[in-house]
C-alpha cells in the first residue's frame, strides 16, 4: 500500500496488530458498486475480480483483477485521515466477486480509524 510506505514502524506494527484473517469463497461479492466499504482486505492468496462502471456511467465499464500481494477497500483510507468524515462509511467505486477461494488480512473502518 503506498500510503504505508511512508509510515513509521511503530504505526505499522500496530496496523498489523489488528489485521484479523478473513476466507472468502468462490463466487462471493467482497463489496458491490455503491456499498458502504467497512473494511480494507489485503490479499494473500487467490483471485478476485474487480469492476466498475464509474457510478453507473452510460457506456462506462472497467474490469481488473486481483491477487496476492493487491489489496482493496483503499477508499477507507482517505475517510480514516479526514477528520471531518464522522461516522459515514465511504462508497465503494467498484465491485469485487472472489473467483477463486481467497485468504486475506482485513482491517476494519473501526480499527483503521
Amino acid at each position: 500500500v503506498p500510503l504505508f510506505e511512508s509510515m513509521d514502524e511503530r504505526l505499522l506494527d500496530a496496523i498489523c496488530e489488528r489485521l484479523k484473517p478473513c476466507l472468502f469463497t468462490e463466487s462471493t461479492y467482497i463489496v458491490r458498486e455503491g456499498d458502504p466499504v467497512d473494511e480494507m482486505l489485503f490479499i494473500i492468496r487467490g483471485r478476485l475480480e474487480s469492476v466498475t462502471t464509474d457510478g453507473g456511467r452510460s457506456g462506462f465499464f472497467n474490469r481488473s483483477f486481483l491477487k496476492e500481494t493487491d489489496f482493496c477497500g483503499e477508499e477507507l483510507l482517505t475517510w480514516a485521515l479526514d477528520p471531518k468524515s464522522g461516522s459515514n462509511l465511504p462508497t465503494s467505486t467498484r465491485t469485487v466477486k472472489a473467483l477463486t477461494e481467497v485468504d486475506t488480512f482485513a482491517l476494519t473502518a473501526d480499527e483503521l480509524k
